[in-house]
This record gives structure tokens, C-alpha cells and sequence, in this order.
């Protein structure tokens, strides 16, 4: 039996080399002109294009400042969320409505409205802020909601960056806290957190000026210290609270009025 030789590939020639001639006649064709509404559609759809990236990027908490992650009061709000929804306040969910007061002597008086399963987490973040040891600014904010007779009850918002509002009225100030708070680990340690924040916001009575946004922060960050053991991640309000607070009370005023608070 002969041997297999190796098989050959064929040959690929080297393309011909242009004359100068050649050259130059190429260099001198007319490039294609294009209509006028093209180059306007391109045009357009690269603006959009840069809007939407920015809009995105601005709709990233972590691309803004910690001052800026609640926003500033507006329409009679601590924070201007926008929108909002209280899903157990509509009408198809008025045969699951409950309302009740907070179980522990210290919030007593505190009302809680949602369906049983939202009514029990409340009482239990409630609970959790009753146990708290009461430091100054945990008795401000516990004292606050208390006084006030606060209604508390989850609700969704437009801008969903905020992890909760007060609305201030000719009633009892209604606290809302954010909807996701109802899911994931440590639910009722995370619901006293923002507690503690909107009960400063409360003891004031009003929509927050920088300096009560300082104080709500600085209950809200002792409360998480407090509320937060290891391997639990903690609320990013936390984060956001301890970031600001990191500075001098005049600094963090300073960063809080950039951030639109008066």
C-alpha cells in the first residue's frame, strides 16, 4: 500500500498590486451623498440615545450623593416621592383592611393599617423599636410618633428611591414606608429603621428642613447600629446616613441644602 502524502491547500495568490493610475482614479470617485432627512434622523437618534443613557444613570441611587438618596419635602410630604399608592386603601382590598394599634406600651398609640399579614410585620418592627435602648435621638423619634398618634402603613411611591415619606395634613401625620420593606431577611428590623427616621421627621411636625433631615438621619443611624447584627445586611439608608453623618454637622447641613433641602 503506497503512502498518504500530506494533503496540499491551495494556493491563495496575493492580490494584484494597484498601478498609480489605478490608485488615483479610486481616490478620485465622489463619496455617495446622503439625503438631508438621513443625516437629520441620525442625528436625532443619537440624542436620544445620550438622554436615555443619562436618564439611566441618574436613575442609579448609587450614582447620586448620599444627601440626595431621600428627597427633599415636597407637597406637604418629608420627602417628595412623587406618585403614591397605598394598595390596602383601595377599594377592591376594603374587606382585607385591618387597623389597629402598635402591641408595646411605648408606641401605643400608634395606629397600623394594612392586611393582617402587613399589620403583624408593622407591629413587629414597632416592637423592635420599643426594645431599642433610649438614647436621645431613638427617644425623639419613639416620642414623636407617639405624641402624634401616627398611622403607619406600607405604600408604593413614584420614585422608588426613597425607602419611605410622612404626609403631614390636618389628621394624624401618615407615615408610608416602602412596599419592599415587606419582603426579604430582617423585614421588621428594617421597617424600625426607617421608623426611627420618619418619627424625627414627625417630632418636628413638619415637612424637614436640612437641620431636622440631620436629625432624622442621625435616628435612623442609631437605630441601625442597634437593629443590625453580623451577616445581616442592613437598610442602604444606613449606609447613605452614616455617609453624611461621617462629615461635620455644618458639612452635612451644607450637602443636604445642595440636595434641595432649605
Amino acid at each position: 500500500m503506497g503512502r498518504l502524502g500530506r494533503p496540499r491547500l491551495p494556493s491563495v495568490g496575493r492580490p494584484r498590486r494597484l498601478s498609480s493610475e489605478e490608485a488615483a482614479a479610486i481616490k478620485a470617485r465622489p463619496w455617495p451623498r446622503l439625503p438631508w432627512w438621513l443625516w437629520l434622523a441620525a442625528a436625532v437618534s443619537t440624542l436620544v440615545l445620550l438622554a436615555t443613557v443619562v436618564g439611566i444613570f441618574r436613575a442609579v441611587p448609587g450614582q447620586l450623593p448620599p444627601a440626595a438618596r431621600r428627597s427633599p419635602p415636597a407637597a406637604g410630604l418629608s420627602h417628595g416621592v412623587g406618585q403614591i399608592s397605598v394598595p390596602i386603601l383601595l377599594p377592591a382590598n376594603r374587606d382585607r383592611l385591618v387597623r389597629r394599634h402598635a402591641r408595646c406600651p411605648r408606641l401605643d398609640r400608634v395606629t397600623l393599617v394594612g392586611t393582617a399579614g402587613e399589620v403583624a410585620l408593622l407591629d413587629a418592627a414597632a416592637t423592635r423599636l420599643c426594645a431599642l435602648r433610649s438614647t436621645p435621638p431613638i427617644q425623639r423619634a419613639r416620642t414623636g410618633l407617639q405624641e402624634a398618634g401616627a398611622v403607619v402603613s406600607f405604600a408604593e411611591f413614584q420614585l422608588s428611591i426613597n425607602e419611605s415619606t410622612t404626609r403631614f395634613g390636618a389628621g394624624p401625620p401618615e407615615v408610608l414606608v416602602h412596599a419592599k420593606f415587606q419582603q426579604g431577611d430582617a423585614a421588621p428590623e428594617r421597617v424600625a429603621a426607617v421608623l426611627a427616621h420618619e418619627g424625627g421627621h414627625v417630632a418636628d411636625g413638619r415637612a424637614p428642613a436640612a437641620a431636622d433631615e440631620l436629625r432624622a438621619r442621625q435616628s435612623e443611624l442609631e437605630a441601625c447600629g442597634r437593629l443590625f447584627g453580623p451577616g445581616v445586611q442592613p437598610n442602604r439608608g444606613c449606609a447613605d446616613a452614616a455617609a453624611l453623618l461621617a462629615e461635620d454637622d455644618a458639612a452635612a447641613i451644607g450637602r443636604l441644602k445642595e440636595a434641595g433641602y432649605r
